[in-house]
C-alpha cells in the first residue's frame, strides 16, 4: 500500500515547486526535490521511531524508501566540490534512519544536510514572492485535498487504506519541524 502514498506524493511535491518556479529554475534538477525530500523526511521520521524501536512500520519503511530516491537524486547533482560531502550526508542519514537513531537526531541531520544542499545548489527555501492564497487553495484542492482534506486532517476521501496514512497538515509539532 505504499505505492499509491508514493504516487501521491509526487504529485504534491510538483505543486510544493511550482509555488516558486520561477526561481527554481536556475537551480539544478533534482536539487529542489532532494530538499523537499529532507524537509519531508525531517518532519516525518521524529514520530515514526522512539528510544530505538520503530513505532509505525509502513511510515518507517517510506522513509527509509525515500532515502533511496534521495541518494540517487543528489548522486545526479552537477558535479560540485560539496556534493561529495553530500553524498556522505545521505549516506549517514540513512545509516541513522538504519540504526532507528532518536527521531530528533535524524530530523537535526536532515536540516543540516538540507542547509547544505541549499547553499551549494542554490536552491531557495521559501518563494521569492509571496504566494498568493487564492492559487494556493486552488493547488491544494487539485493535488492534496483528495488524500490530506479539505483542512488537511489526513481524512481525504483517498486517504482511506492508505499506507502510512497521509499526514495531518494542521499538526503542530510536525509544523515545527517543516521548513517555511
Amino acid at each position: 500500500m505504499i505505492a499509491p502514498f508514493r504516487f501521491l506524493a509526487w504529485l504534491v511535491l510538483p505543486a510544493l515547486m511550482s509555488c516558486s518556479f520561477n526561481l527554481l529554475a536556475a537551480t539544478a534538477e533534482g536539487a529542489p526535490q532532494a530538499l523537499h525530500l529532507l524537509d519531508y523526511i525531517g518532519a516525518d521520521y521524529p514520530p515514526t521511531v522512539e528510544a530505538g524501536k520503530v513505532i509505525d512500520d509502513s511510515e518507517y519503511l517510506e522513509q527509509v524508501e525515500f532515502l533511496g530516491v534521495l541518494q540517487g537524486l543528489v548522486a545526479d547533482l552537477p558535479e560540485k566540490p560539496e556534493r561529495a560531502e553530500l553524498i556522505k550526508g545521505v549516506d549517514e542519514l540513512l545509516a541513522a534512519v538504519t540504526a532507528h537513531q532518536d527521531g530528533a537526531v535524524v530530523a537535526h541531520q536532515a536540516r543540516q544536510l538540507g542547509a547544505k544542499l541549499a547553499v551549494a545548489y542554490e536552491v531557495s527555501q521559501a518563494p521569492a514572492i509571496t504566494p498568493d492564497p487564492t492559487r494556493g487553495a486552488l493547488l491544494y484542492a487539485q493535488n492534496c485535498a483528495v488524500c490530506h482534506g479539505a483542512t488537511g486532517a489526513g481524512d481525504g476521501p483517498a486517504s482511506v487504506g492508505i499506507t502510512p496514512p497521509p499526514a495531518k497538515l494542521r499538526d503542530a509539532a510536525r509544523l515545527d519541524r517543516v521548513s517555511l
